[in-house]
C-alpha cells in the first residue's frame, strides 16, 4: 500500500483529500503546515508528498527542497490555486514531479499519483538491480589465490578508477568477461551503461553497423534511424570482445572513433561526439598477427593502454579447489540441492587435468557432477569422462558395459582403482612403498595392478 503525505492548510480540502485517497486504497497522513510536515519525515517514509504550494510558515517548493536529499524516493506533486506558467516552469526546474491547479481535477489527481508511484518502483527495482549487479561483479568474487591472481586483483583495482582504455588477454574460458565486469561496476561509470558485444559473433557489415549506428535508408531494411552500440554506452563503458578477430576495415574504423572520440552513423555525414570507456578482450596472438600485417600497430598501441593478462588454469592449480568450492555453491544453489562435498580422489582427478577450457571447463564439469551425481559427495566416476587418461576411459567404458552388475561393486572397483593409482603415484612409482603406505602385502598390490591395469 503506498502512503502519502498531504500538506494543506485548508482543513476542508485537507479532510476532504484524506477521504477520497484512503477510498482509493492509499495509506494518507495529513498536516496544515510544513514544519508539521518536516517532523513527521524526519522518521517516517512516504512515497508521496502531496503540498500545497502556498503554506502558512513555508511554501511548497522550499519544503520539497528541504527533503529531497533525505526523501530521494519520495515524488512531490504541488498543488495550487494560483495558477501561473511561471510557477509551474520553476516547480518543475527544481525537480517537482508534477504541478496540479485548484480546485483539483480528481480523475487527472489519481493518474498523476498511480503514474509517480509506478516510476518509483521502476526506479527503486533498478536501483535495486544495479546493486545486485555490482555487488555479483565485486573483486571478491574474481576466485583465485594465486599469486598471479593476487597481482591481477590489484591491477584491476588500480584500473577501475582509471578513464583508460584496457586490453585483456587470455585463453578462452580464463574469465576475461568477468574481468572486464569488475572494471566496469567498480569504476566512476558503473551507473552509467556496460555494453558488451562479441566482435567474432557478427559478420562485417552487420559489425558495422551494430557498433557505430545507421540512418534510414543506409541499406535494404533499415526502415528507421537506430543508434550504434558505442551511442547506447554514452558516459559507461564498451566491451568489445574478440577483438582480434576484427577485419582490416573495421579496424581503421575502431581506429578513428578510439582518436576522434566520435563516430557517424552508417550511411550519415554528422559526426557524433561519444563519452566511452573502451575494454577489449582477445585470446589471439596479436603479436603474431602485427608480424603477419593481420593486425593494425596502431591500433593495437591504441587498445594495449593497460595491458591484463589472465593466465590459463593450468598455470595457477592452486585456484581450482577454490573454484570448485564457488561453483559447488552456486550449483547447489541454482538446483535447489543440498551443498555437496568434493572426494579428494574427485579433487586429485581436477588437479591433475589440464583444463583446456579453462574455468569455464571446470564450472560445466561441477555442474555435470552435480546434476548427474547421487548422494552428498561428488565422486570421480560423477565426472566427465575427459578428466580421465585414455586407460581410464577404457576401464570405465568396460565397467559401464556390464549392466547386470551391481552398480555399487563398480563404484568400489572404481574407487580401489583411482586410490591404488593415486598411491603409486605418491611414493614415486614405488610399487613396495605404496604397498606399505596402503597397509597392504606387496603380493597383493601385484594382484590388484594386474587387475586394474596399472
Amino acid at each position: 500500500m503506498a502512503r502519502i503525505l498531504i500538506v494543506e492548510d485548508d482543513p476542508n480540502t485537507l479532510s476532504g483529500l484524506i477521504e477520497i485517497l484512503r477510498d482509493e486504497g492509499y495509506e494518507t497522513v495529513g498536516v496544515k503546515t510544513g514544519k508539521e510536515a518536516l517532523k513527521i519525515l524526519e522518521n517516517d517514509y512516504f512515497d508521496i508528498l502531496l503540498t500545497d504550494l502556498r503554506l502558512p510558515d513555508i511554501n511548497g517548493l522550499s519544503l520539497y527542497e528541504k527533503t529531497r536529499t533525505t526523501r530521494s524516493g519520495m515524488k512531490t506533486i504541488v498543488m495550487t490555486a494560483y495558477s501561473s506558467v511561471k510557477d509551474a516552469v520553476e516547480a518543475m526546474k527544481k525537480g517537482v514531479y508534477e504541478y496540479l491547479t485548484k480546485p483539483l481535477n480528481l480523475d487527472e489527481l489519481f493518474i498523476t499519483i498511480k503514474k509517480a508511484i509506478q516510476e518509483s518502483e521502476i526506479l527503486s527495482e533498478n536501483i535495486e538491480l544495479k546493486k545486485q549487479i555490482k555487488k555479483s561483479y565485486a573483486f571478491e568474487n574474481i576466485i583465485g589465490k594465486s599469486k598471479v591472481m593476487l597481482e591481477i586483483y590489484r591491477k584491476i583495482e588500480k584500473v577501475a578508477q582509471s578513464q583508460s582504455t584496457v586490453l585483456i588477454r587470455g585463453e578462452s574460458g580464463v574469465g576475461k568477461e568477468l574481468v572486464a565486469r569488475a572494471i566496469h561496476y567498480n569504476s566512476p561509470r558503473a551507473n552509467k551503461t556496460l555494453v558488451e558485444i562479441s566482435c567474432a559473433s557478427l559478420p562485417e557489415t552487420l559489425l558495422e553497423s551494430e557498433l557505430f549506428g545507421y540512418e534510414k535508408g543506409a541499406f535494404t531494411g533499415a526502415v528507421s534511424r537506430k543508434k550504434g552500440r558505442f551511442e547506447l554506452a554514452e558516459g559507461g563503458t564498451i566491451f568489445l570482445d574478440e577483438i582480434g578477430d576484427i577485419s582490416e576495415s573495421m579496424q581503421t574504423k575502431l581506429l578513428r572513433v578510439l582518436q576522434e572520440k566520435e563516430i557517424t552513423h552508417l550511411g550519415g555525414t554528422r559526426s557524433i561526439p561519444v563519452d566511452v570507456r573502451v575494454i577489449a578482450a582477445t585470446n589471439r596472438d596479436l603479436e603474431l598477427a602485427l608480424q603477419q600485417g593481420k593486425f593494425r600497430e596502431d591500433l593495437f598501441f591504441r587498445l594495449n593502454v593497460i595491458p591484463i593478462f589472465i593466465p590459463p588454469l593450468r598455470e595457477r592449480k592452486d585456484d581450482i579447489p577454490l573454484l570448485i568450492e564457488y561453483f559447488i555453491k552456486k550449483t547447489c544453489e541454482e538446483n535447489n540441492r543440498p551443498i555437496m562435498r568434493i572426494s579428494e580422489e574427485a579433487l586429485d582427478l581436477c588437479m591433475n587435468y589440464d583444463w583446456p577450457g579453462n574455468v569455464r571447463e571446470l564450472e560445466n564439469a561441477v555442474e555435470n557432477a552435480i546434476v548427474l551425481g547421487e548422494g552428498d559427495i561428488i565422486l570421480p566416476e560423477f565426472l566427465p569422462l575427459t578428466l580421465y587418461s585414455e586407460a581410464d576411459r577404457n576401464f570405465m567404458k568396460n565397467m559401464n558395459s556390464h549392466i547386470d552388475e551391481d552398480s555399487y561393486r563398480k563404484r568400489m572397483e572404481f574407487a580401489e582403482r583411482m586410490i591404488l593409482k593415486d598411491a603409486i603415484d605418491k611414493a614415486g612409482g614405488n610399487k613396495s612403498l605404496a604397498a606399505k603406505n596402503l597397509k597392504i602385502s606387496l603380493r597383493t598390490m601385484r594382484y590388484k595392478i594386474r587387475k586394474y591395469n596399472l
